[in-house]
């Protein structure tokens, strides 16, 4: 028979934490992708014209850009902004693109590509860019003279990959805890029939991750949030699930003997630097859940959802 824990106090599910995942199959892919970019790079034939090689290197491959912005120490989201602003100089004041819209145009368009090859020769000497951008990103955007030769060297050319390629593992990392959840709630479904969605709920006015039984009928809601990096986000997310606690709190006043559970699955080295944030995360729900922790979940769910929910079979606590 299960056993429903109560809530730990914060210094023990700090204790229960895991500050970097590891995910063999995840780690497993990594390094396969690593690899094979790494090959394509050795594979490259580079030409005289600098403009013309780093343009056909730009259209080999679309994990190649990411490559030279590693190069650079430029992020993604600074060489968009950078495009940005090249287009508002031509008088083009559309939105933003997305990195997959600027490879496409670099495969499609010989002009475009051969604009963006100059723009990571010419750097700060732009003449394009030296009135729309700061110098601080210009001085970035130049390329090492011997990039060619750069990526030919594996040990060096496999950490600028693995750079590159952070945010990607970063982001699999955080679906693969929301995979495991849906497997919980799956297994749930599957054996007790006790369904469960995601989507916007009324009772709190924002979009639930995880919802059992129903969205118009939550009697349990769960929130994910694994991060190993630091954002301003964090204080946003904390302060705004609290807001959702707390009118859940109110909703069980109000209608008492019915009581909805809002729970926070939390967990990564992101949350553990910013323990004020955490410490807000942990205090905002009825029970917060960690990787090692998750299979209270179960729990949860048999002691809180309804009986009448339970189509295939009886809760067991």
């Amino acid at each position: 028979m299960l056993i429903l824990k109560p809530k730990p106090h914060f210094d023990e599910f700090i204790k229960t934490c895991t500050p970097l995942l590891k995910i063999p199959e995840l780690e497993q892919q990594i390094r396969d992708r690593v690899r094979a970019i790494v090959r394509e790079l050795l594979n490259f034939q580079a030409e005289t014209d600098p403009a013309k090689n780093l343009k056909r290197f730009l259209q080999q491959d679309e994990n190649f850009l990411g490559v030279l912005l590693a190069l650079t120490n430029l992020s993604q989201e600074k060489f968009l902004r950078i495009l940005t602003a090249k287009r508002f100089a031509a008088k083009d004041f559309g939105p933003e693109w997305k990195v997959k819209q600027v490879y496409q145009k670099i495969r499609k368009d010989e002009a475009f590509a051969e604009s963006i090859a100059r723009l990571f020769l010419e750097g700060r000497d732009s003449k394009l860019l030296a009135e729309q951008v700061a110098d601080f990103y210009l001085d970035q955007l130049s390329l090492p003279v011997n990039w060619s030769d750069v990526i030919r060297d594996e040990n060096v050319i496999g950490n600028i990959v693995r750079k590159k390629l952070t945010g990607e593992y970063i982001d699999q990392k955080g679906e693969y805890v929301e995979k495991r959840i849906r497997g919980i709630l799956d297994d749930l479904e599957a054996r007790y029939g006790v369904t469960h969605a995601h989507g916007q709920v009324a009772l709190v006015s924002k979009e639930v991750d995880h919802v059992i039984p129903l969205l118009d009928d939550p009697y349990v809601m769960v929130m994910v949030s694994y991060m190993e990096t630091t954002s301003s986000t964090q204080t946003t997310r904390a302060n705004e699930q609290q807001a959702m606690y707390q009118k859940i709190i109110g909703e069980n006043v109000r209608f008492a003997p019915v009581e909805r559970i809002f729970v926070n699955v939390v967990d990564g080295a992101g949350w553990l630097a910013r323990r004020s944030d955490l410490r807000k995360m942990h205090a905002g729900c009825h029970y917060c859940l960690n990787m090692q922790t998750l299979e209270q979940l179960e729990a949860i769910i048999l002691r809180h959802v309804p009986k009448k929910f339970f189509t295939k079979s009886s809760k067991q606590i």
